[in-house]
């Protein structure tokens, strides 16, 4: 079964694929770019959210996220209602957001607002054989640590060392892949720590099947579209 973990980058997504015994890699400026390309993919983690807040249903997993990571929950953000992400601008994104869910939403969370809607738009048109599920790099990585949180930020040298170690750990042959992925794009398209995050939701995709990946649900389950809100590791 062809796996995939998929984290976004400046040049649209960094995808980890394992098919077999292999990995590989892909950068793709699309969803629907990867998915024409690798018909043949069944199951994918990514980093972002699935099933948004609106007028009748708002997110309540993020409480459960940041409890998971204790006193590193700041790296859960909460993303912003529907309506918000499909905005035309960041005005009208901060203004639905308070009508519907009572704040405001920042300009990061708004400049992500794009790749949250590519992945709401593909999820109405996927095929049913996929598995399309959000994932958190940091909740992966906390459970190939012996479930203990990573204190350092992987933003820092020693950071990213650290998590890399642990993915090399399981897979040796990622040090070759992210030497590959490095030499192949530079900084501005793909960075290491986009490369970080792919992998170590392909490697959490790979060591689990469907019975055994383990879940954190949403309270009320289901968004207003009917999408499951949970996550996955």
């Amino acid at each position: 079964m062809k796996l995939a973990g998929i984290d976004s980058c400046p040049l649209g997504w960094i995808v980890i694929l394992h098919d077999a015994e292999e990995f590989s890699f892909e950068a793709v400026k699309s969803i629907d770019e990867l998915m024409k390309t690798h018909p043949d993919l069944r199951r994918v983690l990514i980093d972002i959210p699935i099933g948004l807040s609106s007028e009748n249903f708002t997110r309540t997993i993020e409480s459960k996220l940041r409890k998971e990571l204790g006193n590193r929950s700041s790296t859960i953000f909460t993303p912003a209602c529907r309506k918000a992400i499909y905005a035309e601008d960041y005005d009208e994104a901060r203004k639905l957001n308070k009508d519907i869910l009572g704040k405001s939403i920042s300009i990061q969370s708004y400049n992500i607002s794009k790749k949250i809607k590519e992945v709401d738009q593909f999820l109405e048109i996927k095929a049913n054989e996929l598995e399309f599920f959000e994932s958190h790099p940091e909740i992966c990585f906390k459970y190939l640590n012996e479930s203990e949180v990573i204190q350092t930020k992987k933003s820092t040298k020693e950071g990213f060392l650290e998590r890399f170690q642990l993915l090399q750990k399981q897979y040796p042959q990622l040090k070759k892949l992210y030497q590959n992925i490095t030499e192949t794009f530079p900084k501005s398209k793909v960075k290491p720590d986009d490369i970080l995050d792919a992998m170590v939701l392909c490697v959490s995709n790979l060591k689990g099947n469907s019975s055994e990946l383990n879940v954190i649900e949403d309270e009320q389950h289901t968004d207003d579209k009917g999408i499951f809100v949970k996550v996955v590791y």
